[in-house]
This record gives C-alpha cells, structure tokens and sequence, in this order.
C-alpha cells in the first residue's frame, strides 16, 4: 500500500512539474510580460495578452483570469490642454468598469511641467481610483447649473489655477474610459447609440454616381490651391476661392464609407465581394481610400486627415485583405478600419485635411446621406465641446471682464479729457491697476504669457485647428483685445494697464516712494544696450521650441508670472526667490523686468511698433528745449528730442497729464507767464493813455 501511494505521488509529482513547464511556455510564447507602466496599474496582474488591434486595447490577466483593460487616451479619445498638445494618459479600467489606475506617458502643460507639478497631476487623478468610468467627474465648486453630462457625479478637488487642464483630464479620461467598455461591453454600459446602413435595398452604380449620392467623396487637388494657401500661410488655407478652369488636379481623392453594401458591392466583382462579407468584422466600421494624380508625395493616404468632432477618426491600415479595386489605373488604393472605440458617426460631418506643406493645409468635408442609414439604437443629444463648457461655466467672469475692457477702451478714446484732472485720473489709474492684479490676475488667472504664443506657434505649425485656444476664455478674450489694441496703440495698453505682474511692479514702485526708498537711474548707454535683452530672450525661446516644445516651455520659466500670478508664490523655493527678487527690483528700478527681460513684451513691442493712432501729445518744444516729460518718464521712453518710442512706452499717459496742466508743462507756465506779462504791459499801456 505504502509502495502504491509512493508512485501514484511521484506520478503526480511529474505531471504537475510538466504542467506548470506546458503553461509557463505559453505565457511566454503567446503572452507577455507587464510594463512597468501596467505593473503600476495592475500589481497583481502576471502577463497581458497581445494589444486588441482593432481596439487599442490591452487585456491584462492574472493567470487565466483577467483583471482588468489598460488603454491610453491619446489612442481612443485625444483632447488637447492648455499647451496645445493631446494629455496622453494610460488608464486602468478593471472588469466592472471602475478606474484601477493612472500613468502619465505624455503631457505639455505647463502648470505640471515642474518642480511638484508631476506630482500634483499624479495626486489629482488619484481621487477617481475606483470610481465608475459612468460618472460625470465635477471639480468641487464648479457652476454646475452650466454643466452638461447626464447619470452619477462625482466631486473632486481641484487644482489651484489649473481649471483648463484638469476639465481636459477630465474629459480625455471619462470619454475614452465609456468608449472601451462600451466595446468590450462590460458590466452596465450600454452599447453608443448609432446608425448603421440600410442592408435591404440595392442598386447598381457607378462611381460617379456613388459621388452623386454621396457615399463617395472625390476630392480633386489643384496645383493653384495650393499656391494660394501657401501665399496666404497665415491663414493655412486659401482665402479666396481659386479659379482651376481648364486646369487639371494634379490629385483626384476617393473616400468611400465602405462598411455600406451600396459602396462595396457596386466597387468590387461578385467574388471579390463575397470574399469581403467572410472578411470584415461586426462592429467595425471600414473606409477605403483610393487615388490617383500627378503628385509626386506619394502615398496620398499619409497627408489626409479625417475628423469628426474636432477629433481625429482612429483608423487602422487593413494590411490583410486585397481589395482589387477594378476600373482606374489607382496609384494608391487604401483600407482603412475604424474601430467601435472610436465612436465614429457615419451620419455627423467628416472633416477632410490635405497637408501639402508644414503649415499649409487644404480643407473639405463630406457627411453620408441619412436615407440610406437607420438609427440602430436612440442618439444621445450631442455633448458640447469642452471648451464651450468651458465658457458656460465662467458667464459671470467674461462678463465682468468685457466690462473692463469697454471702460478702459473709453477711457483710451477719451484720454485727452481722462487726464484734466490729474488727481481723479491717478486715482482711476491705481484703482484700474489693483483690479488688473485681483480680478485678472489672482482670480480669473488671466496672466498672459509667451507660453500662449509657443502653443499657438505648434498648432499653426502641424496644422491643427485653434480651438485649443479657447480652452482658457478669459486669456483669449484678453489676447483678442490685445491683439487688436496693439493696432491701435501699441503694446503700452496691454503692459500698461491689463498685465498683472506689471501692475505688481507698479505698487512696488509706490511702495518705494513711500518709504522714500533711493531709486537708481539707468545711465542712458546701458539702457540702451540692457533694452536688447528682452529681444535676444525672445528669439532663444520661440527658437528652443522649434527643436522641443517641452524646452521652450521650460526657458519660459525665465517669466515670473506662473510662480507670482498663477500659483500664488506657492510653488518650490528658487522659483520664488527669483519672482521675489524681480519685484524688490522694481523698487530700485521703474518695471526693471519689463523694461529689460520681458519677452512677451518683446513681441508685443515688435507686433505694435507701428499703431495707426497715436494720441500721446507732443509739442514743438519738447526736446527742444523743454525736458519736463522726458525727465518724469519712468519708464525711459522718450528721447532728447522728445520723441516717443512706441516700443518701449506702456501707455501711463502720465506725459498727456503733464502736457495738459498749466501747473505742470513747463511750456504751459511760461506762455502762461509770458501772457500774464503781456496782459499786464498792454493794462499799463491803457492807464498811461487814460491819465494822459
């Protein structure tokens, strides 16, 4: 018995050893091992399988049962922040729907760039581990009257002056969170809404009359579209129509919604389709690409872009199936597959991107027909935009800054009459200030800076729509108004009256005026020279961001404005000791980071060197001999000659003050004396004719 047990033990022994070998050879043949990144999402997890290609997914085990689906936003649902750029984030999504994770794997936003920055964005996504990806996610305090999204809230902190990112975290995350449990349909979240084709009638026709009908795009490229969009670059596309008469496209493009059987069937021989019906996959959607020209870019297929929703179509390049597209000559034929995670919707409008240059894109758009479609299940309403949310939920700032900015442009238009009374007008001048720091500044987070031209600069430059833009309302309200002031009077109304690190400087100037602190003078040659600087910054990081945008971002450091007006100098040590010593500065030297470092105001000064108005009154004696205004400018814009440099002059207006005071101009009180003297030599006169 004893000799019996002892085999049937050795027997188990051996088929367990070479269990375990048969197992651990298929995880390592079929499967693979966790990433550091998934090892931080799941733990416990021992491999993952091959990533889900047609859905971006990768399915993450613990042995033989699987723990939950990791994805990366920027794959599923791209939403671009504040730097410009789409928040790529890898997610853990566990098998019942709920956040197990998050990794950072790419990100330009300012805010989190540096020092505890990481670190903060970390701590902020870890308050949704283990909430359901169903939730709306709400920060704490919002204006939720004006916020959309239906089901469950959930109600998080916030991130002191970061609203624009975290509500774009936030919509990256829940958005492409819903679209992968929609499509692997877990637990509790119902298929998207959506329509799909009309499978019960068919036609026959042609291509062209697939065009006509709408299920096919042609999209002819002319050679002049081109030259006109490159001569209007600013705009990256043409601004005029082009005439092509009698011209050939030197590119003929072809998107056809080939999921409907009206397109493939009419496209393919009878064999070939039968071939496609055992082929494609339910659930996906398919588009084919075909074309032909004179092009020398080849293949067409890697300059076209499609978008719906401001968001980029996720397709993938079917490499397994031959169409054998009969007809045309095709110089290139390509299949695209559309996945279910990216929520594409055959029926909204599909916007078409030719880039023919860095820069320089061509533009179309194309929307499926509805009668040859039927709603599947019922559409939701369409959610809005972020940055439209984001618009709602900040009514009561907008307005009170457009208020703002009526009654500084009156007082601009009218400062001829602003400034008869000169105490009432610093008065007005100071009270102006203070707003520009508290409101602006402090709580709507309106500091402009050169970072918002770096972002711009990127989107421009890959040809990326705007809307990014408009993510922060009151930076593009002001940076509208500035734009259009720098037409009208130069960069002084902006550094002068709306910038809050400037306004800062300003009260320190008082400060030390009150404390009867001793201000240093600048000797004119090495204020001359020390001018240049700001310039020479400039174009060090507009350059470094050409190279990475992450670099130019890190020079731009060099402003104060995010440690002193964004994060309230709360922020790591030598930041604010820098922002610190700038200010004390200020107390020595009249806006001495304005003056010599500033490279927002650099490009300001370049963009508004030459405004149409300029209203700073001048007279003939100023420079000559008169130095009365010269002498009171703290600023140093005004040269021997007495004439103004619009580049460095911010619009304080205190020249106008003194040029309309009789007790301040000097050239007011001598004429005033000389008239007086006058007056009393032709009264003597008079007297001395009476007696006589």
């Amino acid at each position: 018995m004893n000799f019996l047990c002892d085999v049937l033990f050795k027997v188990s022994r051996f088929i367990l050893i070479c269990s375990s070998l048969l197992v651990s050879s298929y995880i390592y043949a079929v499967e693979m091992p966790l990433t550091s990144e998934l090892q931080q999402l799941f733990p416990n997890a021992s491999h993952i399988e091959q990533e889900d290609k047609d859905l971006s997914i990768i399915p993450v085990y613990r042995f033989a049962d699987i723990v939950g689906y990791a994805f990366q936003t920027a794959e599923i649902f791209p939403v671009r922040g504040y730097g410009g750029k789409p928040i790529d984030i890898m997610i853990g999504l566990s098998p019942e729907g709920r956040y197990m994770g998050f990794v950072v794997i790419d990100h330009y936003e300012p805010i989190f760039m540096k020092g505890d920055g990481p670190q903060r964005l970390v701590n902020y996504m870890q308050q949704l581990i283990d909430v359901p990806a169903s939730n709306n996610i709400y920060i704490r305090g919002d204006n939720q009257k004006n916020l959309t999204g239906s089901g469950k809230s959930t109600y998080i902190d916030g991130i002191t002056s970061a609203t624009v990112t975290t509500n774009a975290i936030n919509k990256t995350i829940t958005k492409a969170a819903r679209a992968v449990a929609q499509a692997k349909e877990l637990a509790g979240y119902a298929s998207q809404s959506h329509y799909i084709p009309k499978m019960d009638h068919f036609e026959k026709l042609n291509l062209s009359q697939l065009v006509e009908r709408g299920l096919v795009k042609h999209w002819p490229i002319y050679k002049q579209q081109i030259n006109a969009a490159i001569s209007d670059k600013q705009l990256g596309y043409p601004s005029q129509p082009v005439s092509v008469d009698n011209q050939l496209p030197i590119a003929e493009l072809y998107a056809a919604y080939f999921s409907h059987p009206l397109v493939a069937k009419n496209l393919l021989s009878d064999s070939r389709y039968q071939d496609w019906l055992k082929y494609k996959t339910e659930g996906d959607q398919y588009f084919l690409l075909f074309s032909k020209g004179l092009w020398k870019q080849q293949p067409f297929s890697n300059f076209l872009g499609l978008k719906q929703r401001n968001t980029e179509v996720i397709r993938k390049k079917v490499t397994d199936f031959n169409i054998g597209l009969p007809g045309s000559d095709w110089d290139e034929i390509t299949l695209y597959r559309v996945p279910p995670v990216a929520t594409f919707d055959p029926l909204a409008r599909t916007k078409m991107i030719f880039k023919t240059n860095p820069g320089i894109n061509l533009y179309d758009d194309f929307q499926l027909p509805a009668e040859d479609f039927t709603a599947e299940l019922n559409k939701e309403a369409n959610e809005l935009e972020l940055w439209q949310e984001l618009w709602q939920q900040r009514q009561n700032e907008i307005a009170l800054l457009l208020l703002s900015l009526v009654i500084l442009s009156i007082l601009f238009l009218n400062q001829h009459f602003a400034v008869l009374n000169p105490k009432i007008f610093h008065k007005i001048r100071l009270g102006f200030l203070a707003f520009t720091i508290i409101f602006i500044g402090y709580y709507a987070q309106g500091q402009l800076s050169i970072v918002n031209i770096l972002t711009v600069q990127h989107l421009w430059i890959e040809g990326i729509s705007l809307t990014s833009f408009l993510l922060d309302p009151i930076v593009s309200i002001l940076w509208c108004y500035v734009l259009f002031s720098l037409i009208l009077f130069g960069r002084g109304l902006f550094c002068g009256w709306l910038c809050p690190f400037g306004a800062i400087q300003e009260f320190a100037g008082l400060l030390a005026k009150k404390l009867k602190i001793k201000r240093w003078k600048i000797k004119p040659k090495w204020h001359n020279q020390l001018q240049k600087l700001k310039y020479v910054l400039l174009i060090g990081i507009i350059g470094a961001s050409f190279y990475s945008l992450a670099l130019g971002e890190t020079l731009a450091e060099l402003e104060p404005f995010k440690t002193s007006v964004t994060l309230y100098f709360i922020r790591e040590w030598q930041y604010v000791i820098y922002a610190i010593i700038l200010i004390l500065l200020a107390m020595k030297v009249h806006k001495f980071y304005c003056r010599y470092l500033c490279p927002l105001g650099a490009s300001l000064a370049i963009l508004g060197a030459f405004p149409i108005f300029n209203w700073l009154t001048r007279r003939a004696e100023c420079g000559s001999p008169c130095q009365n205004c010269r002498n009171n400018c703290e600023i140093d814009a005004i040269d021997k000659q007495g004439k103004i440099d619009m580049k460095e002059c911010v619009q304080c207006l205190e020249c106008i003050v003194i040029n309309y005071n009789p007790t301040l101009c000097a050239i007011e009180v001598a004429d005033t004396k000389r008239k007086s003297k006058q007056s009393k030599q032709a009264s003597n006169i008079i007297a001395s004719t009476v007696d006589v």
